[in-house]
């Protein structure tokens, strides 16, 4: 039940949010709202120091209650939400952390509706929403970075003003983007992308991998440009080969462009793919070309969608904590309220390894590399050790 302090700071919080006082900038006086409201005294400083509280207004002795400078905004008490589809379940999840630890601070969120379209559809639509969330006077904004699209960075840098503009706050989630190693000077929550794709590498090699490849989509997003990264270093430790042709960029339907990637003495073992959506259609050309997984090849992915867990056989996957990114960027946006002088923060979850059939194989040593059989165990040995010490580290 509300106190009547309460009740008293939240009409005249909707009424900063209405513009009633955006004229005279001045709210009345203390014994003006003492007879509006039947209230002692105590009662409506109280209702004034919630508003302080919030930023709202600022109380200058001998002269009066003002209202802050970013009072409007910041009065609104609602946060805009753009990912690229709120629908998607691993979006939906991370939208549902954010909409829950919102409402336990008393914000509602306001989500775009990109849809489903093309890519360069849903940035049109995000521009769009970037004037609404202006016109609403959003305290804030949460923004998954458009990708797979032509100069994306130019793109999000642009985005990035209209709020700047707006003096609108804004906490990336799940990736930035600016190309690694540069960062764009925002707060993000996302996964470690490198420890995620390190650890996924590590497990592959465990299982004996000898010829680890990392296939990715065209436009890759920052993330998975970390997350090649951190297969990289996992084959590397191991002392296995990695070069250009260890990061391949293609289309995972495309049969007879596979068909190339797995012709010759030197085709991979194992494929750590940059997300599930992507492991999963590999696995379905795979299948069709007579390619068998874990058999031949090992695959795995990461996120933790649904796809992955339906396929057949299952995906071994990184599950990204969704729930967890989107509330942690809640509580990293009302420190950002509290404090815009706050030094961007990078806030990295720790990814789960769920293994599923398609790594279930018994460790393989090729019959060409059986004079490095010690040699090899060794290196995943050590690989499997580092792995350990980093993700206690994440």
């Amino acid at each position: 039940m509300k106190t009547k302090r309460k009740s008293i700071s939240e009409i005249l919080r909707q009424e900063i949010v209405d513009g009633k006082f955006d004229e005279a900038r001045k709210l009345p006086s203390e014994h003006q709202l003492m007879r509006r409201f039947s209230a002692a005294r105590e009662t409506v400083r109280g209702a004034i120091r919630e508003l302080t509280k919030r930023e709202l207004v600022d109380t200058r002795p001998g002269y009066g209650t003002f209202l802050s400078d970013r009072a409007s905004r910041l009065a609104t008490q609602c946060f805009g939400v753009i990912v690229p589809d709120a629908y998607y379940p691993f979006y939906a999840r991370i939208c549902d952390g954010i909409e829950s630890r919102a409402k336990k601070h008393g914000y509602t969120t306001l989500a775009a509706a990109l849809g489903s379209g093309e890519m360069h559809e849903r940035a049109i639509k995000a521009v769009e929403f970037a004037e609404v969330c202006k016109s609403q006077k959003v305290s804030g904004v949460f923004l998954q970075p458009v990708q797979l699209l032509d100069r994306a960075e130019e793109f999000n840098r642009s985005l990035m003003s209209v709020f700047a503009g707006a003096d609108i706050p804004v906490v990336l989630l799940d990736s930035d983007f600016a190309t690694p190693p540069a960062r764009s000077g925002y707060d993000i929550v996302s996964i470690d992308n490198t420890n995620a794709g390190y650890r996924l590498a590590g497990h592959l090699i465990s299982k004996g991998a000898e010829r680890i490849v990392y296939f990715s989509n065209r436009l890759a997003a920052p993330s998975s440009l970390r997350r090649g990264s951190g297969v990289g270093f996992a084959a590397t430790e191991a002392g296995l080969a990695w070069n250009r042709g260890s990061i391949v960029i293609g289309d995972p339907s495309d049969t007879r462009f596979l068909g190339r990637m797995f012709r010759g003495a030197d085709r991979p073992d194992a494929v750590v793919a940059v997300n599930d959506y992507v492991a999963a259609r590999l696995l379905e050309s795979l299948k069709s070309m007579g390619i068998d997984v874990p058999g031949d090849v090992m695959l795995a992915g990461i996120n933790g969608d649904e796809c992955a867990e339906k396929a057949d056989p299952g995906l071994t996957t990184m599950v990204q904590p969704c729930r967890e990114i989107g509330q942690t960027a809640v509580e990293i946006m009302l420190q950002r309220l509290a404090n815009r002088r706050m030094a961007p923060r990078e806030t990295l979850l720790t990814a789960e390894l769920v293994e599923r059939a398609s790594t279930c194989v018994n460790a393989r040593i090729s019959k060409s590399r059986k004079g490095r059989k010690n040699e090899i165990q060794v290196d995943v040995h050590r690989v499997r050790g580092v792995v350990r010490a980093r993700g206690r580290k994440s």
